[in-house]
């Protein structure tokens, strides 16, 4: 069972008629939820990718966010109050059965594994599983997890030309218990700490800072020379 950084959900409001700006990153339309009433855009770097969100049917995802929808990324668009910028982080396993297993070993609830599709603008149907960690002891907004219906080899070949030449190298988190938060990490992902980071394997840097809050903060991309910017509530941070 190996777990990596899979993707991260950047709400939008008014998606259908964005342009991200200076056209740094290009952007490719995905699909839609039907089930949930959302759908997306994708950035990709390689098979990790940046998820831009937006809502095609409120009433469609307020009705899906019950069951073992009510801790998934669409229901958590209406528990912040569709305000827009960074919402969630998702990591990817080649196992998510085992994953469920690791969890519930750790003293945890689960939600899922369940099965979710979307359908992409020439019809095909993508699909995949999810988990989630049901834990009211922690905020709502814990990452998920995901096992793609494709192995990734299949996948890399298939996406390959949407990938640019550009890395997602740290996320920044801010968490009101900065050792609790690494516990956390550490026992549940296996992750490493370092020195105010957080490892896991084949991805970017996880840099955590103590605030008020439980949050994403910003990301930084590695290929673009350009200054930070504010994207509908959300901060990129570039490096050449």
């Amino acid at each position: 069972m190996k777990l990596q950084w899979d993707h991260i959900i950047h709400y939008i409001d008014g998606l259908d008629s964005f342009e991200f700006p200076d056209q740094l990153l290009d952007i490719h339309e995905g699909g839609r939820h039907d089930q949930l009433g959302t759908f997306n855009y994708l950035s990709y770097t390689d098979l990790s990718y940046i998820e831009f969100i937006d809502v095609f049917d409120k009433e469609r995802l307020k009705k899906s966010g019950t069951g073992e929808q009510r801790l998934s990324f669409a229901a958590t668009l209406e528990r912040t109050g569709y305000q827009e910028g960074w919402k969630r982080l998702c990591f990817r396993t080649d196992d998510i059965e085992a994953l469920n297993d690791h969890f519930i070993s750790c003293g945890l609830s689960t939600i899922g594994p369940s099965q979710m599709s979307r359908t992409k603008p020439d019809g095909q149907v993508i699909s995949w599983q999810l988990l989630y960690i049901d834990d009211d002891r922690m905020d709502r907004e814990l990452p998920f997890f995901i096992q793609w219906g494709e192995e990734d080899e299949s996948r890399h070949e298939q996406l390959a030309p949407l990938f640019q030449p550009l890395r997602v190298v740290d996320i920044t988190l801010m968490t009101q218990n900065k050792n609790q938060f690494i516990q956390n990490w550490t026992d549940w992902f296996n992750a490493k700490y370092d020195g105010n980071q957080l490892l896991i394997p084949d991805g970017p840097i996880f840099t955590l800072i103590e605030g008020d809050k439980e949050s994403i903060e910003a990301i930084t991309i590695a290929g673009i020379d350009h200054p930070s910017i504010e994207v509908h509530g959300a901060t990129y941070h570039f490096q050449a």
